[in-house]
């Protein structure tokens, strides 16, 4: 069997993608750990989403070194901030989506 793969969205712009999700609102979302190329900076981490047009716009900012994501029953979007931290210094953040 073969695999066929479709891109969904391609733009320069996309940073260390470390995950995705599609919202209630059916839109896809992106995690990135950080908004440069190269070694992660604290702080620069966001959640963008990539509207039916194509134009990605910024959902959340200055997270700092976000590792994955994921949206609740209530529709809300759940961040683990600080995910590659020390032991006890781990968020989750919550994001109501505007």
């Amino acid at each position: 069997s073969s695999v066929s793969l479709h891109i969904v969205a391609s733009k320069a712009g996309f940073t260390t993608v470390v995950g995705t999700e599609f919202g209630p609102d059916g839109l896809l979302y992106v995690l990135e750990l950080s908004d440069a190329a190269g070694f992660p900076t604290p702080g620069a981490g966001k959640v963008v989403r990539v509207r039916f047009d194509g134009t990605i716009e910024d959902v959340a900012t200055g997270l700092a070194v976000p590792t994955a994501m994921t949206f609740g029953p209530d529709g809300k979007l759940y961040v683990s901030n600080f995910g590659a931290a020390p032991a006890g210094a781990g968020q989750i953040v919550q994001i109501t989506i505007p």
